[in-house]
C-alpha cells in the first residue's frame, strides 16, 4: 500500500504522482497516456494504454493420457482458472469417441469455442471479454432458471404430469453451464484486482460469490433429482397436494434468498434472512404432515421429502451469506 499526497494546480485541478517502478514496468513515460476508469464513487483504476492487447493466457493439454477423463478434467480446470486459449495437442490421432467426449464438455462451458481442429489437435478460445461477465447478472440468470424449475415441478405434480417432470430435470444442464461461467468470472477477478474493481467486488465478496455458485449448482441438482424421482412415480392424492404447496413456498424462498444476497449492501440481509427462516418453518410443518399422511409410500418419504428439505435448507444457507455485511456494517 502506497499513500501519495494530492497536489492542486490552478483552476482546481488535482493530481498525484505515479509510482516510479510501476511507470517503468509499464513503459509509462513523460507524454504517455493512461486510462482512468471510475469503478465506484470512491475508486479509480489507472491502466497503461494498450494493456487490453496483451497476449492471451494459453494452456496446453497433452493427448493421449491414461484416461480421457484426465484430459477433460484438465480442460475444465484451464477454463475455470481463466485461460483464454486452450490447446489439446495429440501425439497421435484423437480417437472419435474421445473427440466426442471432449466436444461434449466444451458444450457445457459457456463462451468456449473451437477455432481450429485437425486429426491430432483442438484449439479452443474463450470469446467474451472478462469485463462483460458480470457475476451479479449470472447469479440472477441462475436464480431465474432454478425458480422456473421449481415452478414447473409444482405444475407437473399438480397435473400429475410425468413428462413435464422429466423436462424439468433436463434443464439442470443450463444451470451447470452458468455455474462454470460464474466460477471462471470469480476466479479471474480474485487474481485480477482491476477486474474485481470493475465488478465492484472486494476479496471477501468474491469468496461469497464462489460459495453462492456452489449453493446454486447444488440447488439445480436437487431440483433435477426430485423431478427425476417424481417422474418415475408421480405423487398423487393428498401427497401431491402437499408437495405442490411446498414447491410453491420453495419458489418464493428462491426469489427472496437470491434477491437478499444481491441487495445485501442495501441492508436487506437481516429482513431477508428472517423472511426465509419463517418460510423454512412452513416447509417443515408441511413436510411433517405429508409424512404422516396415510397411504404415502415409504420411498416417497425417504426420497422426495428429503430432497424438498434439502432444497429448503439451501435457501437458508444463501441468506447466511448476506448476514456478515449487515452485522459488521451496522452502526449503533
Amino acid at each position: 500500500m502506497d499513500t501519495r499526497k494530492v497536489l492542486e494546480m490552478g483552476g482546481g485541478t488535482v493530481l498525484i504522482s505515479l509510482p516510479k517502478k510501476w511507470a517503468q514496468r509499464n513503459k509509462v513515460a513523460r507524454g504517455a497516456s493512461v486510462l482512468v476508469e471510475e469503478v465506484s464513487p470512491s475508486r479509480l483504476i489507472v491502466s497503461p494504454v494498450g494493456t487490453e492487447g496483451q497476449s492471451p493466457k494459453t494452456t496446453a493439454i497433452e493427448y493421449p493420457r491414461e484416461n480421457i477423463s484426465h484430459v477433460i478434467n484438465d480442460l475444465t480446470g484451464a477454463y475455470l482458472i481463466g485461460s483464454n486459449v486452450i490447446k489439446v495437442e495429440g501425439s497421435q490421432v484423437i480417437a472419435r469417441e474421445d473427440r466426442e467426449r471432449i466436444k461434449g464438455m466444451i458444450r457445457r462451458l459457456v463462451g468456449l469455442e473451437i477455432i481450429d481442429e485437425d486429426a491430432k489437435s483442438l484449439t479452443l478460445q474463450f470469446l467474451p471479454e472478462p469485463s462483460t461477465l458480470d457475476p451479479e447478472k449470472i447469479v440472477r440468470r441462475m436464480g431465474s432458471l432454478t425458480r422456473g424449475m421449481l415452478r414447473d415441478a409444482k405444475e407437473a405434480v399438480r397435473a400429475e404430469d410425468a413428462k413435464l417432470l422429466s423436462l424439468v430435470a433436463e434443464r439442470d444442464d443450463e444451470v451447470d453451464r452458468l455455474y462454470f461461467l460464474l466460477v471462471r468470472a470469480i476466479r479471474t477477478a480474485t487474481i485480477d484486482q482491476e477486474l474485481a474493481g470493475r465488478y465492484g467486488l472486494t476479496p471477501v465478496e468474491c469468496l461469497d460469490y464462489r460459495v453462492l455458485a456452489s449453493f446454486l449448482e447444488g440447488l439445480g441438482d436437487s431440483i433435477a433429482e426430485f423431478s427425476s424421482k417424481g417422474a418415475t412415480e408421480v405423487p398423487r392424492g393428498d401427497s401431491a397436494r402437499g408437495i405442490t404447496e411446498v414447491l410453491g413456498i420453495l419458489e418464493e424462498m428462491e426469489e427472496v434468498s437470491v434477491r437478499t444476497f444481491i441487495e445485501r449492501k442495501q441492508g436487506r440481509g437481516r429482513s431477508g434472512y428472517l423472511e426465509v427462516a419463517a418460510m423454512e418453518r412452513r416447509v417443515e410443518e408441511s413436510l411433517r404432515r405429508i409424512a404422516q399422511s396415510k397411504g404415502v409410500p415409504t420411498h416417497l418419504i425417504v426420497d422426495l421429502i428429503g430432497l424438498l428439505e434439502r432444497i429448503s435448507k439451501t435457501f437458508g444457507d444463501i441468506c447466511d451469506l448476506s448476514l456478515p455485511t449487515y452485522q459488521f456494517g451496522e452502526t449503533q
